[in-house]
């Protein structure tokens, strides 16, 4: 097994023994699936080896592909038996799927709005859906700060363009 009941500082518990944690990991193995489709389709380098941009991507995606396929491994060989309700599944599922499409948007409205506008958008929205509601200022200000960070960094220290 790779992540045992009792493998872990007590209070820890199990890691892979719900049913929650198959939702997770069918995210992270679609997550890295995707990840691995988008890197390989990756420009190639005009000068020098053709595949030089494309190899990390392509290595991180198949690595998160690889944890995800442990994860469902792991979760389906649990024998521990379910003792949550449906209705906190049917939570965690919806959440999961949620955060999915947030990924998938980002994706694709990236280069329309531009880094500012998308990443605050998708932090925010991930942000919320992480701490509820009620800490929606929070939420909005961590991504306002980060983004303006990350844009700070890019634009300024490193001297690249965001788009």
């Amino acid at each position: 097994m790779i992540f045992a009941r009792g493998a872990f500082p007590a209070g820890f518990g199990g890691i892979f023994v719900e049913a929650k944690d198959r939702y997770l990991a069918i995210a992270v193995l679609a997550f890295g699936l995707v990840y691995t489709i988008a890197a390989w389709n990756l420009p190639r380098a005009p000068v020098g080896n053709p595949f030089g941009p494309v190899y990390f991507p392509l290595g991180l995606g198949l690595l998160v592909t690889i944890i995800g396929s442990l994860m469902l491994l792991q979760s389906s060989k649990s024998q521990v038996k379910e003792e949550k309700t449906i209705g906190k599944h049917g939570k965690y599922a919806s959440r999961i799927i949620i955060v999915l499409l947030l990924c998938v948007g980002y994706a694709l409205v990236f280069r329309v709005l531009g880094f500012l506008i998308s990443t605050l958008a998708f932090l925010s929205a991930f942000l919320i859906i992480l701490n509820g509601l009620k800490k929606w200022f929070l939420s909005v200000s961590i991504a306002l700060l980060y983004t303006l960070g990350v844009w700070y960094l890019f634009e300024k220290v490193f001297l690249i363009n965001l788009p």
